[in-house]
């Protein structure tokens, strides 16, 4: 988590919005996992192994736009099979096929309930694709993960909300210069100072014009 995005003043925190994805982008590489797309008998995905082990990950895309900040991920799961569970939730930022990078890492206690809507907290800013990791712990190839709604909680366009502030304070910045060169006696603020008698014309001359 980035130091940076830690606090989120209320004003930002209004402005976000949720995501809703269903479990079904979910795909995997791992030829030992199995999963059962929605069916008629089953509305979710259905993960299953046909080799138990601690490591079976499954990858869905996160369509949220560059500048954006994510800032909580929800799983809603229900499982069979006690030692069967899902372990951790990673976020990883990708641009180069070859290199990712993690962006966000969350353990998952293996005491939640069998039906469970699993929530991570984060901060993490787009700057590239995003992809949602979930590692599995598969105890038995009798057990079975089953996953329904995904939610995405972000921040819409973060990184601009926050650029206003600092151009409000540049522009303070060079009305009080501008101010302050009117009226100060230093030659390096008054060398772009008109003369006090080209004033005085100006200001006569627009009498005299005005009607």
């Amino acid at each position: 988590m980035d130091n940076n995005y830690r606090h989120i003043s209320r004003k930002l925190s209004s402005k976000g919005e949720s995501l809703i994805l269903h479990s079904m982008g979910f795909v995997t590489g791992d030829p030992t996992i199995k999963i059962d797309y929605p069916y008629v008998f089953h509305p979710g995905l259905r993960v299953t192994v046909n080799e138990p082990g601690d490591a079976k990950w499954i990858y869905m895309m996160l369509p949220v736009n560059r500048g954006s900040l994510i800032t909580g991920i929800k799983i809603a799961h229900h499982r069979i099979g006690l030692q069967s569970h899902i372990m951790l939730i990673r976020l990883i930022e990708q641009r180069e096929p070859i290199f990712a990078t993690v962006v966000h890492n969350e353990a998952i206690e293996d005491t939640v309930p069998d039906t469970y809507v699993i929530g991570s907290s984060c901060r993490v800013v787009v700057e590239n694709s995003i992809l949602l990791k979930v590692c599995m712990n598969f105890a038995s190839t009798d057990d079975m993960i089953e996953l329904g709604m995904v939610e995405v909680s972000y921040i819409p366009h973060y990184t601009s909300l926050l650029r206003p502030k600092k151009r409000e304070v540049k522009t303070e910045f060079q009305k009080e210069y501008s101010l302050a060169s009117l009226f100060s006696s230093s030659p390096s603020l008054n060398l772009n100072r008109p003369p006090l008698m080209k004033l005085f014309f100006q200001k006569k001359r627009k009498k005299r014009v005005s009607f």
